[in-house]
């Protein structure tokens, strides 16, 4: 019934052609008229010219979901409009969820609560299977076998609109220690237009500490109000649901919580997992033993920064000193030409020095040249006078243009000076960046890049930094994973060093396991100057029938490529890197600028030789130092070395360099992305042609809708039809074509049971391979219909 709830959100739009899909709402609303001879027309967008159907508005879809423990309370409310003349008499028909006990089903219309029955699995079975046939409609496919619920009759009047609602308890899943709430969101197929609004707000509580709460789907605005409540919520507008959307949670009492997922479909290759672990230790101020932080803080004051720059770095760096407490140490660095401090050594945070910090701030003015590497190398002397963990937060908005300035030999000195105790985050602003050697320091130092785009608020991004590294903290932090006993049974871990864990910065590391068996993980590090050790037990599994683990190994791919990509930009390419980058890129269609050409029509996936060779020409753009694509390249690397969810090949992020793609942060959420074009633009000459843009855009509107994600496989357009990226020319040319809502559809329905619903429900020509065998799935052969009699 659950599933019912948010896809029913967009069923309704097939309420006003008499039938349904499931595909895209859970409920379904059928028309009560039986005479079938003539049914409704469909709307399938784009209305052809000439093609009949009848127009409908989803204004509005709102769920609201009250979760304690594993039972959920939800309850889905949309708001349609028919807009079509005439009167509707429909019923509301939805399947009964595979995911979890649904109680309490309660359905109203305009808040009068309408009858209904349950059917079981087998009795709803014919009536799925008639309204497939009759309706021609395949997306009611994945329902058969699953019961359902049934509404009694009621009208739809022309023009009018209809608040529907929905309200059901669920018992939710379980895997592992994770609780798991599902609210399908799937394709709105079928729909004319997005939907207007969508408002997600849930709030879990737990009888315990709530550790992780993390979703696999979708960004979410997460806040916690106390330690066992958390809300979440997420908003869109103007938008079409492409996934499921999923949240999961677990609960303890430790102050560090720790949860495992892992995937292996094939239990003859090496499996994926995801460790979520999330830190919440007691304020410092319940601590007897108050150790503060050491804080080095090193603005640029260059002559570029002059205007709007220097005034957010004012309040960036206000907002630091403001937050010090007498415990803290801490000293101010500003550098042009020349590199200055504010004090000649770490100082206490007491108010009169943060009263003396905040006049020298307000006085800093911009002018003169850049020297990084004087700048940097005396937060390095300084740091390495801290006791205990010293944490440079480093900005920059150019290239060194005095002192040295070879961005690699500073890199090296840096190098040179470091001590195990730096911490160095580095903030990039604007496009000017030398941007590789901001990568290469973070390598170096264990840090990490932030890139803040030109006009993105610089005090916004150093204030939310600061809240996070300001936290209690598990310093020194080393993870032991054993399996069975065993060390070396896991690899390609990301990411593959850890150093300190910050209260409330929830970690998500993936990676590979080569054998199944009993996990013992062992965390160890500093709190307040006393070693701490934390355990947790789990299980790597033999083998997964289910998908609903899949994105694990979607979202080991993503960091997987960020590294690769990383890699060939510090280091230099060679063959085997650029071919597992096609390869990865290939079979998840996580797309990047250097592999968009996979979207291409024409092109052959399954030609290396012509993939390795183009791929290798969009590679030489990492050659680039500086300059706005060599900003994008690596702020699009950071995100996918960075990434908080698997990424979704239907969601669009951009890839053409030229475009605006969206900063890397690092600091958690997720990723998504599709390449948006297939090369990386040249940079625009003076007084550009407004044509070639056009055709940019052109080619990347098609991009977008080039690579589909279905049943957790790959798809490709390529002609007519989609293509499962892991399908050999061999299985392409022998493939069985299957005419749907044929005897041999049917049957094919039976024969591979839920492997195959999600590609038979599609409406498009789609070359799927499921156990070795290729098969082509062709919508029917429209046929002539015949005038209704007056």
């Amino acid at each position: 019934m659950f599933r019912a709830m948010s896809r029913f959100a967009l069923a309704v739009s097939m309420a006003w052609v008499g039938i349904a899909s499931a595909s895209f709402g859970q409920g379904v609303l059928i028309s009560s008229e039986h005479d079938f001879r003539h049914p409704l027309p469909r709307v399938m967008p784009p209305v052809r010219p000439g093609q009949p159907g009848f127009l409908y508005d989803i204004a509005k879809l709102e769920i609201d979901a009250s979760i304690r423990n594993q039972v959920a309370e939800v309850q889905v409310a949309q708001t349609f409009r028919n807009r079509s003349n005439r009167t509707l008499q429909v019923k509301f028909v939805f399947p009964l969820p595979y995911d979890g006990a649904i109680d309490q089903m309660t359905f109203m219309v305009d808040g009068q609560e309408l009858e209904g029955r349950l059917l079981e699995a087998e009795q709803a079975r014919e009536i799925y299977q008639s309204y497939v046939r009759r309706n021609q409609d395949p997306a009611l496919v994945q329902w058969i076998g699953t019961g359902m619920f049934q509404t009694q009759v009621f009208p739809v009047p022309a023009g009018a609109v209809r608040t529907v609602s929905l309200r059901y308890t669920q018992v939710c899943k379980r895997q592992g220690a994770l609780n798991d709430w599902l609210l399908p969101l799937s394709p709105a197929k079928f729909t004319s237009s997005p939907i207007g609004e969508i408002n997600i707000r849930g709030r879990i509580r737990s009888e315990t500490k709530l550790g992780n709460v993390y979703s696999p789907s979708h960004d979410l605005e997460i806040v916690r109000d106390s330690e066992q409540v958390a809300r979440f919520e997420y908003k869109a507008k103007a938008t079409v649901p492409r996934r499921d959307f999923r949240v999961l949670w677990d609960a303890g009492e430790e102050d560090v919580q720790m949860s495992v997922v892992s995937h292996r479909p094939d239990a003859e290759k090496d499996g994926y997992f995801m460790l979520l672990i999330q830190p919440q230790f007691p304020a410092v101020e319940k601590n007897k033993k108050k150790i503060g932080k050491n804080v080095i803080l090193v603005l640029d004051k260059s002559g570029s920064m002059r205007g709007e720059k220097i005034d957010q770095t004012r309040r960036a760096a206000s907002y630091v000193v403001d937050k010090l407490r007498s415990r803290d140490q801490f000293t101010l660095i500003n550098y042009d030409s020349r590199v200055e401090t504010f004090r000649s050594e770490l100082t206490s945070g007491d108010k009169e020095t943060r009263d003396d910090a905040a006049d020298y701030i307000d006085s800093m003015l911009a002018g003169g040249s850049t020297n990084i590497d004087g700048a940097l190398a005396k937060a390095f002397e300084l740091s390495g006078e801290a006791d205990g963990p010293a944490y440079v937060v480093f900005m920059t908005d150019g290239k060194p243009t005095v002192g040295e300035k070879n961005g690699m030999k500073i890199a090296e000195n840096v190098k040179s000076r470091l001590n195990e105790q730096t911490r160095l985050f580095s903030l990039g602003v604007g496009h000017d960046v030398n941007s590789r050697l901001l990568d290469k320091l973070a390598s170096i130092c264990l840090g990490q890049t932030m890139y803040v785009r030109p006009g993105e608020p610089l005090d916004d991004v150093v204030g939310k930094l600061y809240d996070r590294i300001g936290a209690p903290a598990l310093t020194d932090a080393k993870l032991e994973l054993l399996v069975d006993g065993k060390e070396g049974r896991t690899r390609q871990i990301y990411p593959s060093k850890m150093y300190d864990l910050f209260s409330g910065d929830q970690l998500v590391i993936v990676g590979r396991y080569r054998k199944p068996g009993q996990l013992k993980i062992k965390l160890t590090g500093n709190f307040m100057g006393k070693k701490q050790e934390y355990r947790y037990s789990g299980e790597f599994a033999k083998k997964t029938g289910s998908g609903r683990s899949a994105f694990v190994e979607r979202l080991w791919a993503t960091r997987r490529i960020g590294q690769i990509i990383d890699d060939i930009d510090l280091y230099g390419e060679n063959q085997e890197l650029v071919d597992e980058l096609i390869a990865l890129s290939k079979k998840h269609g996580i797309l990047t600028p250097y592999t968009a050409y996979l979207a291409e029509e024409q092109t052959d996936i399954n030609d290396i030789t012509q993939g390795r060779r183009l791929a290798q020409g969009n590679l030489q753009a990492l050659s680039e130092e500086a300059g706005e694509r060599a900003f994008r390249q690596r702020s699009f690397k950071s995100q996918l070395k960075s990434a908080g969810r698997a990424s979704q090949s239907s969601d669009s992020l951009g890839l053409n360099l030229g475009s605006n793609l969206p900063s890397g942060g690092g600091l958690g959420g997720g990723m998504s992305g599709v390449a948006q074009s297939n090369v990386l633009p040249p940079a625009p000459a003076a007084g550009g042609a407004p044509a070639a843009q056009n055709d940019r855009d052109k080619q990347a509107k098609r991009n977008g809708q080039a690579v589909r994600q279905i049943g957790g496989k790959t798809f490709f357009l390529k002609g007519d039809r989609y293509v499962d990226a892991q399908a050999s020319d061999e299985q392409i040319a022998k493939a069985q074509e299957v005419e749907q809502f044929t005897d041999v559809y049917f049957d094919l329905i039976e024969k591979l049971g839920e492997r195959s619903k999600a590609f038979l429900a599609e409406s498009t020509k789609l070359l799927v391979v499921i156990d070795e065998k290729a098969y082509v799935i062709v919508p029917p052969t429209p046929k002539a219909e015949t005038p209704a009699k007056p």
